[in-house]
Parts: C-alpha cells; structure tokens; sequence
C-alpha cells in the first residue's frame, strides 16, 4: 500500500537515531524541518494525544494511527490549498518540476532525483508521470506533512 510506504517513509525522516520511535524532540525536530510554525505548546499536546501508550515515544502504529485521524475538512482544505499553491500553471495535474519546486518551498530543502522519482512513485497512483489532484488529495504523506508543518 503506496501510503503506509508513504507514511514509514516520514516516520523514518523524522526518526533520527533510527530507534523506531519518535521522542517529544525528534517530533519538535521534524516539524521545523517541514516547516512548521507550532509552538512547543502545540508540539507538546500532540505529542500527548497520539502516545497513547505514554512511554514517551510516538513508535510506527502510534504514528500511523496519527495519520488515520487527520482525514477531516479541517486538513481536506488545507490539501487543496497546498495544492493549488503548487500547480504553478492551474492545470490541475503536478508534474515532476512543480513538485520539486514545491516541496522545496514548503520544507525548504530541495529534492533531488532519486527522492523526486520515489515521491512521484508513491503519489502517482495512475502511473501516467503526473500526480492529479485525485491522487494528492488521497495520499497520506500530504495529510501527515500539514498536519506536522501546519497550513501554510
């Protein structure tokens, strides 16, 4: 399944020492690398909510759980702002360019090849080399990646 790939692929990213379970200050981390403007009050309360064991790690399951309450309007809208932000010339389809531009925009690291072509891989469900707005607005590493790094 493209976005459980999708969402181990963030855990990972956010997972600093590899230790398969996000600590409060690799979350924190993470946020700021997405570009997140949340206050360590906001970090703390998420935080909260999804270690639901409370053993002081977000591990997999946590996180992936995390992932499964975000589909509400609230993110839906956020989705598409994300997306209209990105389709640079309104064709409603992102190609591989508006992609790299924008996610570089939004998190303030450029891609390069591989993780472009691995991004577009897990987004472009259809396999026609563009993601449509279908296929954005369905992937979990959209929903996750507002959801750490707030709307924008």
């Amino acid at each position: 399944m493209a976005d459980k790939a999708a969402v181990a692929a963030l855990f990972k990213f956010f997972d600093d020492d590899d230790s398969q379970g996000l600590t409060l200050e690799e979350l924190k981390a993470g946020m700021i690398t997405v570009g997140s403007h949340i206050t360590d009050t906001e970090v703390n309360a998420f935080f909260e909510k999804y270690d639901t064991d409370k053993n002081g790690i977000i591990d997999f399951k946590e996180f992936l759980a995390l992932c499964m309450d975000l589909n509400n309007n609230e993110s839906e809208r956020a989705v598409a702002q994300l997306f209209q932000a990105v389709d640079k010339n309104g064709d409603k389809t992102l190609s591989n360019e508006e992609v790299r531009v924008g996610i570089a925009n939004y998190t303030g690291k450029p891609l390069d090849d591989k993780e472009l072509n691995d991004l577009i891989k897990q987004l472009d469900i259809d396999g026609d080399g563009e993601i449509s707005y279908a296929e954005f607005t369905n992937s979990l590493l959209v929903k996750i990646t507002l959801a750490v790094g707030g709307n924008k």
